[in-house]
């Protein structure tokens, strides 16, 4: 008992080292990005409270794949390992598919009721029904009991997702100045490759300290606890922030749709369809890289456990600085034109950064990271859809269109395993990249470019 609890020690040591290193290298990025920054231009804590908010829901995303096989023998009926992981895959997709109710139904609260208690109820109900997760019954236990309340579980999840995108997303974004939007919706987004990072380093410290036995048995419950806590450490930074001024003001004057999900397809249409065909492409290569990559490298590339779980780890601080340089660079560039640039260039390097994956660990670290960062495109997203569209109806269109467009990027998982048997494992897992930027890159060339309007005159843009 004494060893293990020294073991757990020097395990809690190197995790406390790796979220240190990756907070300062973030404080850094942060300050010399923005070194002309003035606080009354960003709402700090809205941001905070959006990036760890995002965090939990990759967290518990991404945990899910990590533990696919684990998860497969769990709750869903002895079969084998392949068809148990599709099992997994379709209940992951589940979680997508109930993501967009989630975004019609918050984006709602958001729109009529306030930014503030979207964001508060979207987070409680994420932490403490992710963390239920690690007290189901197995199917060995209870039959297919187990499968109906693993699969229900996931569904609510899905709900509070896709809810979590019209709240603290849209405060933070509303809160700041033009000039820094980019920057806030870069940061907002590299809370995904935080909470990636988290999911990863927790499966291998978890998965060290029980021993792959008994994490496979019992340990792997402990990790979705991890998610409830950070939720509640998001909870409290969210109390402390109120709504945006320019959501006030158009409450304050009547000027909030009554039904705003009607009210976007009615003023909106091409907008919708545009911004929804964009993101699908880089929701596709994002699913095909965060998602599918801890399959691809184990079960493809046949890389041990341990080197592929704690490379995605260290290859999740890539990802999440250069998330954050996308979002910086769309600022002088403009939207249009950053998405543009970082889709080719994604494009470019998808055969060379695939074939680096199994060069060495640093090679692979480098590799997954520039590929998981979806070439920083994400940091451009936030941005993007909230210049979009007015205040009237823009928490319905930014939850809506956001977590719709991550329905189609689950064919990307779903059609994985077809890209890499007809093509080889190289050249499938280069295509499957690919379609996803081709995807995008349509919806960038038909799309509108609001690049730094007053997000309270998008409403006149829409008229011209």
């Amino acid at each position: 008992m004494l060893l293990n609890s020294r073991k757990l020690i020097n395990y809690l040591k190197l995790s406390l080292s790796v979220i240190l290193g990756k907070t300062l290298i973030f404080t850094h990025l942060l300050f010399y990005m923005s070194s002309e920054l003035k606080v009354s231009e960003i709402n700090v804590r809205a941001l905070l409270g959006g990036t760890i908010g995002w965090m939990v829901d990759v967290f518990d995303l991404t945990l899910i794949l990590f533990i696919a096989s684990i998860i497969g023998g769990a709750f869903f009926p002895k079969t084998n390992p392949t068809a148990q992981l599709l099992y997994v895959f379709a209940s992951y997709s589940l979680t997508l598919l109930a993501r967009p109710l989630g975004g019609i139904v918050f984006g709602h609260v958001a729109d009529r009721v306030g930014r503030r208690i979207t964001m508060l109820i979207t987070l409680i109900g994420l932490g403490v029904f992710s963390a239920l997760t690690g007290a189901l019954p197995t199917y060995a236990q209870v039959g297919l009991i187990a499968t109906a309340l693993f699969v229900t579980l996931r569904l609510i999840v899905g709900i509070f997702v896709g809810g979590e995108v019209s709240g603290s997303h849209l405060i933070a974004v509303e809160s700041s100045s033009p000039r820094f939007r980019g920057l806030v919706s870069g940061v907002i987004e590299s809370g995904y490759y935080w909470g990636y990072a988290l999911a990863a380093l927790t499966f291998a410290l978890l998965r060290d300290y029980f021993g792959t036995s008994n994490f496979v048995a019992f340990g792997w419950r402990y990790a979705f606890l991890v998610g409830l806590v950070v939720a509640l450490i998001g909870v409290i930074l969210r109390l402390t922030v109120d709504d945006p001024e320019i959501y006030k003001r158009a409450k304050a004057t009547g000027n909030i749709a009554k039904i705003p999900i009607a009210e976007l397809f009615k003023a909106s249409t091409r907008d919708a369809l545009v911004a929804l065909l964009l993101l699908a492409g880089i929701f596709w290569v994002a699913y095909a890289t965060l998602g599918f990559l801890p399959t691809y490298l184990t079960s493809f590339m046949k890389l041990p456990l341990n080197e592929a779980f704690w490379g995605l780890a260290y290859a999740s601080l890539i990802g999440g600085v250069l998330t954050i340089a996308g979002g910086v660079l769309s600022n002088y560039t403009g939207r249009r034109r950053a998405f543009l640039v970082l889709i080719v260039v994604g494009i470019v390097l998808a055969y060379p950064l695939t074939i680096a994956l199994k060069l060495g660990y640093t090679s692979l670290i480098i590799s997954a990271g520039v590929l998981t960062s979806v070439i920083g495109t994400g940091g451009v997203m936030l941005a993007y859809l909230a210049e979009l569209f007015p205040t009237r109806f823009r928490g319905s269109a930014v939850g809506f269109l956001w977590n719709m467009a991550s329905i189609g990027a689950t064919g990307a998982l779903l059609t994985s395993q077809y890209w890499l048997k007809t093509f080889g494992v190289v050249n499938g897992y280069v295509v499957l990249l690919i379609i996803g930027y081709v995807i995008g890159l349509i919806g960038v060339a038909i799309t509108r470019d609001n690049t730094g309007i007053e997000l309270d005159k998008v409403k006149e843009s829409l008229r011209e």
